[in-house]
């Protein structure tokens, strides 16, 4: 099999004949009295070309051979899919996903509570229920998560972090999932494809063996007007630091290989989706706005301001209580009825100072004034969001 792959591969890529016979050619015409030593050095040099191109396509060829029997195992994963439909919100952005029931694989049961999904924004929680008896650290749980659509449109996919894949069994998720869905991508850029610029992950609660889980993918170009999306679950795992006076281990420990594949029925109203684009009546001095966005399911407004960023990253130094209360009253939005709205994430950008911060308000509350709040050294700013 490999010689003959061999030969079409030198007929076809290298054509090694004609190099053959433009070396010959390049001497005195009547070959036939060519002297007999000037032939040996050609033979020599056109084997050492055959054996170079023997070495290379036989690292090709076990490079494709280990790729496909790898392939095939993640082919004969186990996996189990589940579907559901989002709830439409009424007073607020949150999206329930309706009619989806827990999948259950090695002992994990698993579902999609909610998704939220804007023009440069989706967002989604995980829940999972863990049997007793599987090893667990609530507090580091973690998993690799892909989104895509019907039309195999990539979201975004991002793998968890191994501290000691000492066998390297992992790493291929992002290859995997595209061989599966059959999607050609740039082996160069294999992140060229996907609609996600940043994505990030947390656990927002832990209550005995039930956890849940959100992540976020934020877009710059934008995310497709997409009718079904699938979310895709997999390697879950967990991580321990153990720390002595000579040195700190992180370990990694895998809880399950197995996938969960959910399909969500997205509503009209999300993929016909147009963006209102808002901005402050009057100017929040410490802030310097970059877009304010406001569709069906969501508000997104970015922003690049030093002191702001400097008050969120000064969080990881205060005690639990006391930085809830900053960051409750750090940026909220008010409406003229006297409702009040927290972020539902908030992070940094890839931008100098940059920040971006979502919330669950949809365009019906356009329909009462809205205004944004922001307090940064002790001192208050409000200023009314409208239309540009």
């Amino acid at each position: 099999m490999i010689n003959k792959a061999f030969k079409e591969y030198t007929e076809k890529m290298n054509n090694m004949n004609l190099n053959y016979e433009a070396i010959l050619s390049k001497q005195k015409k009547g070959g036939i009295k060519m002297k007999f030593k000037k032939k040996k050095i050609l033979n020599i040099a056109a084997m050492f070309i055959a054996v170079i191109l023997v070495g290379v396509l036989s690292t090709q060829i076990y490079a494709k051979i280990q790729w496909d029997i790898e392939f095939k195992e993640y082919q004969n994963r186990e996996y189990a899919t589940g579907t559901g439909a989002i709830k439409e919100a009424i007073e607020s952005g949150y999206n329930e996903v309706i009619n989806m029931d827990y999948i259950k694989q090695d002992g994990i049961s698993a579902k999609i509570d909610s998704l939220m999904l804007s023009d440069d924004h989706l967002e989604a929680n995980v829940h999972f229920i863990f049997d007793e008896g599987i090893e667990l650290n609530s507090e580091t749980l973690s998993f690799g998560y892909a989104v895509y659509d019907d039309e195999n449109n990539i979201y975004g996919i991002s793998e968890r972090i191994h501290y000691n894949d000492e066998e390297k069994r992992y790493g291929n998720y992002t290859k995997y999932i595209y061989e599966d869905l059959g999607v050609k991508y740039n082996k160069k850029d294999m992140h060229s494809i996907q609609y996600n610029d940043s994505s990030s992950y947390g656990n927002i609660s832990a209550e005995g063996r039930e956890i849940i889980s959100k992540f976020s993918m934020n877009s710059i170009k934008g995310f497709p007007r997409s009718k079904k999306i699938y979310i895709r679950i997999f390697d879950l795992g967990y991580d321990m630091m153990n720390i002595s006076e000579e040195n700190s281990i992180i370990e990694d420990f895998n809880i399950s290989d197995a996938e969960w594949i959910f399909e969500i029925e997205v509503p009209d109203k999300f993929y016909e989706r147009e963006t209102t684009k808002l901005t402050l009546k009057e100017e929040i001095s410490p802030i310097d706005i970059q877009k304010i966005t406001l569709t069906e399911t969501g508000m997104v407004i970015q922003f690049k301001s030093k002191e702001f960023r400097d008050t969120v990253m000064s969080g990881k130094d205060m005690e639990t209580g006391e930085w809830e209360k900053v960051q409750k009253e750090l940026i909220y939005i008010t409406d003229g009825e006297g409702n009040s709205y927290s972020p539902t994430s908030m992070g940094t950008t890839g931008e100098e100072n940059g920040m971006k911060v979502t919330f669950n308000i949809s365009k019906t509350a356009l329909e009462k004034q809205l205004f944004l709040n922001v307090k940064l050294n002790d001192k208050q700013y409000t200023s009314e969001l409208i239309e540009e």
